[in-house]
């Protein structure tokens, strides 16, 4: 009897490895990518390996049975990452890419459809309008969703451009479908067939020598990103930046590293209208360490005072209480002259005469130059001194935690996909050198408690 249940025993053990290695073989492989889905003026790509993300997913269901039963209005694994509700093929590989001379915020990807019915009845749920094109191109956009699609056969290019700016997106779609303008494949080969469930592709520009790899893992209750950049020599200079564990948001950087990209000489007119002087008057001193502490708002009591007359007709002082909410920050950038750019603001009028800076109208911001820094400074927290850190080429910390309640409606309120970020406790990027090399690394943790299953279902 022992001897038929050890020989039952091992059997089942055979069936559940055996059947464990069909499973992961089915969703991890065969993969296939599609090298004529990205245009050759991507400068940015993002490789979503669907299987891969999906496997993350499988074995973390398996670490925690409790997650294996979920109500009946919960995404199972499968329905997350399927696009099969949408008559669209779900893809090996997932491409999000950006275009050079486009908005940071600008991503496209191209998807095949496998169920004409099922798309057209999407699109229709969807409240998308319509409008065919020539070539064979059809347009829908929902301005709800601010996402535009456009169709050539079996193929759709999807964007999150607004309605304005289809032209754009119709370039990109004749030059894809029509064209056949591909990027070479040889160029993103190190983004297929890694370990990892991301990896993020970025084209050599003035920051970097050579084309940079990022690599993006998930490790339960963190999101880790990590990549070695072949950096310019200018941009390898490291600064001892201060930091502050009561800061709401931490940033460290050099300004020269942005004093000549397009986000500061495209847009100095809109900065002199913000800010109300000549931005090129500043630069002129070459700017250089940077750094801004944000800290979580600060809650002042406002009394009023007003006079009314009582039921005997007796004059009455009433006292009105009222809470406003201010920011508290802490902004500085040392320069060549810090005093004579404190100076030349004195002249603009946007420093008064007891040294407040005019053009925030939010909170009293006080304007001053130390250790030839040139610092504004408003609500200063008193909880914790600032002290230096290692060396680093710059940095970037978001401590969610920090947040209450009213900031967090009031972020939702202006873009409700903000709201997935409550489940986090802290965002970090570090940038430093090693081995002649830039070392970039980012960290998205979660709260206790949560896990990544919950949250990205």
């Amino acid at each position: 009897m022992k001897f038929f249940k050890s020989i039952f025993f091992k059997v089942v053990i055979l069936l559940i490895v055996l059947g464990s290695m069909t499973i992961f073989y089915w969703y991890g492989y065969p993969k296939e990518f599609d090298a004529k889905c990205i245009p050759k003026n991507a400068d940015g790509i993002v490789m979503i390996d669907v299987k891969n993300l999906r496997n993350c997913f499988m074995y973390s269901y398996l670490k925690n049975p409790s997650k294996w039963f979920h109500n009946k209005n919960e995404k199972g694994i499968n329905e997350t990452f399927s696009f099969s509700n949408s008559g669209i093929k779900t893809p090996n590989y997932l491409a999000l890419f950006h275009l050079e001379n486009q908005s940071l915020t600008q991503w496209y990807s191209v998807l095949k459809i496998e169920n004409e019915t099922a798309f057209e009845s999407a699109i229709l749920k969807g409240k998308f309008s319509k409008l065919k094109l020539k070539n064979g191109l059809s347009c829908y956009h929902s301005s709800a969703m601010e996402i535009l699609i456009l169709k050539h056969s079996n193929q759709i290019l999807i964007s999150n451009l607004s309605e304005k700016q289809k032209a754009i997106g119709i370039q990109t779609a004749e030059e894809l479908f029509l064209k056949k303008q591909f990027l070479n494949s040889e160029k993103i080969a190190k983004t297929i067939d890694t370990p990892n469930a991301i990896t993020i592709w970025i084209k050599k520009n003035s920051f970097l020598e050579d084309d940079g790899i990022v690599n993006i893992t998930l490790e339960g209750q963190k999101i880790i990103a990590e990549g070695q950049l072949k950096l310019d020599s200018k941009y390898k200079k490291q600064t001892r930046f201060s930091q502050n564990p009561d800061a709401l948001m931490s940033l460290g950087f050099d300004f020269g590293m942005i004093q000549n990209q397009k986000i500061i000489t495209g847009n100095s007119d809109k900065i002199k209208k913000t800010m109300g002087f000549n931005l090129d008057s500043i630069l002129a001193y070459k700017p250089s360490k940077t750094e801004l502490f944000i800290y979580p708002m600060m809650e002042k009591k406002v009394s009023a005072i007003s006079y009314d007359y009582d039921d005997d007709f007796n004059l009455a002082k009433k006292i009105t209480v009222h809470t406003n909410r201010e920011p508290s920050f802490y902004f500085s950038i040392q320069s060549k002259n810090s005093q004579k750019v404190y100076n030349y603001l004195k002249t603009q009028k946007t420093i008064d005469n007891h040294s407040v800076f005019l053009n925030f109208p939010l909170a009293t911001t006080k304007a001053y130059v130390k250790n030839n820094t040139l610092a504004f400074e408003a609500n200063p927290s008193k909880q914790s001194i600032l002290k230096a850190s290692e060396p680093k080429i710059g940095y970037l910390l978001l401590n969610f935690k920090k947040l209450e309640s009213k900031d967090w409606k009031s972020i939702i309120g202006k873009n409700k996909n903000f709201e997935l970020l409550k489940s986090f406790e802290h965002f970090e990027i570090n940038l430093k050198q090693e081995n002649n090399l830039g070392h970039f690394q980012a960290e998205l943790t979660t709260k206790k408690g949560k896990d990544l299953i919950t949250i990205l279902k």
